[in-house]
């Protein structure tokens, strides 16, 4: 028996109504009368602690009579008082069931026409997912999107869009995101558009990403549209206000959108935009950042933080090219140390260099010697005891900001300058915040990782217990 068939006949046999279930549930009442539609599932991420309430409410306001006809109408097996557990497992099995005919409908739908319709957002990140993959993969030549909503909302870690794309690569195919962002939104939901952007600062397999500002007035509609390819766009039917997601394969239309959104695509500078090593320089712009006097870190590779001065200097004759870019590299850290600094560093970062001595030094990646990390670590627990102006975060690798495997490149940030740097198989790759409201945002951002609870971060004394005990197994 479908969720939807099943739910109303518990219902009807316990004569309870919607409103009151409801209410225990903890939903609109709308929720509960698209359920017995059908015209909206239960999200299979929470669905075993709803079945887990819903079997227990049913069980508690029923007579014995009516529960005799609940194990009678839904064939349910079960002795004593093994009513609850029993319907939990019913209610899990009914909605797998009706969601699979669901998929297979949808399914038969697609082969039948070139247009398809969904109300359910699990099954439109599935699916939508699956369009472009093929599009993608079918491609001969450069595929270029235009998303006016975060990308993610169309692709699921189940289907492994990004990891998919990985074949592109040998055929010289490659995927261009362009995404659009309404910078009102962004303030509203300041972590998960932070989180997104954060993402994709690297060389993913193929796909490259560009980031624009929307006006607000033109972001009420979602839109993804790719050229010859498929429309995903939002419609609202005037008789219930419902809104369906909706994809559309007619080419004229599909490519009617593309030209208007490329129209608004080429008329802006992106809010970020990939650099070279040699750009960077060349613009002053990592200057710049230095000339800030207050530094702040997310660093996913261990950097130098603080060193003594012949430390320093040691690696600046050893990683630069001659004298006079030495002792720049010198001066420009020197100064840096001795100016406000906060590093957040996730757990895996810091013990990758603990025990492996895999470091970053001035944007090249390296391993440093157990003795060179023993004398380092010793100076970091020294300047984090005298010195206020350090501050050192330990970060969990799964926190809700942004997890260790989800982000490839180290940001920095400062008042006015935001960048962030990738290295990909030994070379470095910087990427520019051009944005103001994007700095803004991204420092905002950073601050509510400061801010994280106990759970997520480790601070102040913590830190150096933590360094200590790192110096205990290698020294």
């Amino acid at each position: 028996m479908e969720f939807s068939a099943l739910l109303q006949k518990l219902i009807r046999i316990s004569n309870v109504k919607p409103q009151v279930l409801a209410d225990r549930m903890g939903y609109d009442v709308s929720y509960i009368s698209k359920w017995q539609s059908g015209a909206k599932l239960p999200s299979s991420r929470n669905a075993e602690e709803l079945f887990g309430k819903m079997a227990h409410f049913f069980a508690v306001n029923t007579e014995a009579a009516q529960q005799k006809e609940i194990k009678e109408v839904l064939g349910l097996e079960y002795d004593g008082a093994g009513l609850e557990k029993a319907l939990e497992k019913c209610l899990l099995q009914s909605l797998l069931k009706q969601k699979e005919q669901k998929e297979e409908h949808r399914k038969v739908q697609e082969r039948i026409s070139y247009d398809s319709l969904w109300q359910d957002q699990e099954t439109v990140a599935g699916a939508v997912g699956g369009m472009i993959y093929e599009l993608c993969s079918r491609a001969e030549r450069d595929v270029d999107i235009i998303v006016t909503c975060p990308f993610q909302e169309y692709v699921t870690k189940e289907n492994d869009f990004f990891k998919k794309l990985e074949a592109l690569e040998k055929r010289g195919i490659t995927v261009r995101i362009h995404q659009f962002i309404d910078m009102e939104k962004f303030k509203n939901q300041t972590d998960a558009y932070c989180r997104c952007i954060a993402m994709y600062l690297n060389a993913i397999h193929s796909v490259r990403y560009d980031f624009y500002e929307l006006p607000h007035e033109h972001a009420d509609i979602p839109v993804l549209v790719i050229k010859n390819g498929l429309l995903v766009t939002e419609i609202q039917e005037p008789f219930t206000r419902e809104k369906y997601t909706t994809v559309i394969r007619s080419l004229p239309l599909v490519n009617a959108y593309y030209e208007a959104a490329y129209a608004c695509l080429i008329s802006r500078k992106p809010l970020v935009e990939e650099y070279s090593v040699h750009k960077m320089y060349q613009e002053k712009y990592i200057f710049d950042y230095m000339m800030q006097n207050e530094y702040r870190y997310l660093l996913r590779s261990m950097h130098i933080i603080h060193l003594p001065d012949d430390m320093l200097w040691e690696l600046c004759r050893k990683y630069t090219g001659d004298q006079e870019s030495a002792l720049l590299q010198y001066n420009m850290n020197r100064n840096s140390f001795q100016a406000p600094v906060t590093a957040v560093v996730y757990k895996s970062t810091l013990m990758d260099y603990i025990f492996d001595g895999k470091i970053n030094i001035f944007g090249k990646e390296a391993e440093v010697e157990r003795e060179w990390r023993v004398r380092h670590i010793t100076h970091l627990i020294e300047e984090l005891e005298k010195n206020s102006s350090i501050r050192i975060f330990l970060l969990e690798n799964n926190n809700p900001y942004i997890g260790y495997d989800d982000l490839q490149s180290t940001i920095y940030f400062c008042r006015d300058t935001v960048f962030a740097m990738a290295v990909q198989n030994g070379i470095s790759g910087y990427y520019r915040f051009f944005s103001k409201k994007l700095i803004d945002q991204f420092n905002e951002f950073y601050r509510h990782i400061e801010n994280a609870g106990d759970e997520y971060l480790l601070r102040g004394q913590k830190v150096t217990d933590f360094l200590r005990q790192g110096l205990k197994f290698i020294s």
